[in-house]
């Protein structure tokens, strides 16, 4: 069972009918405990990208991996920049 842990910060919004039930499917369809159980993870995933990264969140993997995705893409274009200069090099003209 997860640890309540005291959250001195409230948020509050209105929605209508309609988001209001469609939020009560999304608790039964995702075993969640509450709306705000609910609305508070979803809030989380979005603003972890733009919160501080710890060690072994998954946001934080997700932020390494897309990292080193990148640096690899970089590192194949300068590979193929190199063998296209190799390549023309050693063509005799």
């Amino acid at each position: 069972m997860t640890v309540l842990r005291k959250r001195p910060r409230q948020i509050t919004f209105r929605v209508s009918e309609e988001e209001y039930l469609a939020l009560q499917m999304a608790c039964l369809e995702t075993g969640s405990r509450s709306i705000s159980d609910l609305v508070r993870e979803a809030a989380k995933n979005v603003a972890a990208p733009y919160g501080p990264q710890t060690e072994g969140t998954s946001s934080s993997l997700n932020g390494r991996v897309g990292r080193i995705e990148e640096i690899l893409g970089l590192l194949m274009q300068g590979l193929k920049k190199i063998e296209q200069k190799l390549g023309s090099s050693a063509d005799p003209a």
